[in-house]
């Protein structure tokens, strides 16, 4: 499994999650109580950095290692902009910059636009354009930000950033494909660690709930339905391991992971409503309540699926390729993961 949770980084994260990120936190940072001592946590222990090289003061860990990491933060519902930190700092990495201080989100810009996840808690943002080819660092204050209503707990802002003035900015040789792969891989991992957390928060619940005299988990309509979703939670891990299997092999090179990484994409986004209706539905009332974790997976399962497009602008990008590759390619690339347009 190219997800390694039994590495040094993903054991070091669980254990400030565990310590830092009870179920408490989601609902108090939602509530506008910012967790600054896990922030503080993960930041002192230097995992926001990395997958930035020795070089540039990181720890130049691999991706099977730090995806370990994320999803064990996804499956904390963690409330703080880990993720867009690391993507943040990839980027600034491979543009040969030094690294901001402080937390940090990611932007892809096009047409001088973008959405940015956690908008508010970043210090600064860095903007990757490809029209361009250019990594540009934004100190966050500077940046107005257009309200735009977000299923996420973790809120998102689109920027305008026509007239926006970067701290510095350099060109970079990341192709727009090879930023995408990482960004696609990283929400195809943290979408099927949320998808088995809420699996298992609703096998508890059924085990523990008692109606006409015995658990929900024994009725028939109820064991169907978790079925189901466990079966599309299934084939949303092996869809992200797939996709972080070849990042992994190509670190040098994560472009080739493109084809893999919108695979990932695309079948998760399918499986996001499979398995969500039937969370809520097990649970009753009270999987609709605030007060009940559920609704910190299943929002940012539904934010996720349309972060960077969602099932439907990647399955017609990749059939239009599909359209224009050889049949034997096409073979090629489904059973060994080497596409080659032809």
């Amino acid at each position: 499994m190219m997800i390694n949770i039994d590495g040094m980084i993903a054991e070091t994260a669980a254990k400030i999650f565990t310590d830092l990120c009870g179920r408490d936190v989601p609902h108090q940072a939602e509530a506008g109580q910012y967790p600054q001592n896990l922030w503080d946590a993960l930041q002192d222990n230097g995992l926001p950095l990395a997958w930035v090289s020795e070089e540039n003061g990181g720890f130049g860990a691999s991706y099977d290692e730090v995806l370990g990491a994320i999803w064990v933060s996804a499956q904390a519902a963690s409330p703080v902009p880990f993720v867009e930190t690391l993507i943040a700092n990839w980027l600034l990495d491979h543009s040969g910059m030094a690294m901001a201080e402080g937390a940090a989100s990611f932007a892809l810009v096009q047409n001088d636009s973008a959405a940015i996840s956690f908008f508010g808690a970043a210090d600064h943002i860095i903007a990757y354009t490809a029209e361009k080819n250019t990594i540009a660092l934004y100190r966050a204050a500077d940046l107005a930000p257009n309200d735009i209503q977000s299923l996420s707990p973790d809120g998102e802002q689109q920027i305008d950033f026509s007239a926006a003035k970067p701290l510095e900015s350099q060109s970079t040789n990341l192709s727009q494909r090879a930023v995408e792969a990482l960004i696609l891989t990283v929400r195809a991992v943290q979408m099927a660690a949320a998808m088995e957390a809420a699996l298992n928060l609703s096998i508890g619940y059924v085990s523990d709930r008692e109606q006409f005299g015995r658990p929900l988990s024994k009725f028939q309509a109820i064991q169907h339905q978790l079925s189901v979703a466990a079966s599309e939670s299934a084939a949303a891990t092996m869809a992200a391991t797939q996709a972080a299997s070849v990042l992994a092999k190509n670190i040098e090179n994560p472009e080739r992971a493109w084809h893999e990484a919108v695979v990932a994409k695309v079948q998760i986004g399918h499986s996001v409503e499979a398995v969500t209706v039937p969370f809520h539905q097990v649970h009753g009332a009270m999987g609709y309540t605030q007060e009940y974790d559920l609704h910190h997976f299943t929002r940012r399962l539904w934010a996720w699926r349309d972060s960077l497009g969602n099932e439907h602008h990647w399955g017609r990008l990749l059939g239009a390729e599909l359209a224009v590759t050889s049949p034997d390619q096409v073979w090629k690339g489904v059973t060994t993961g080497a596409w080659v347009a032809s």
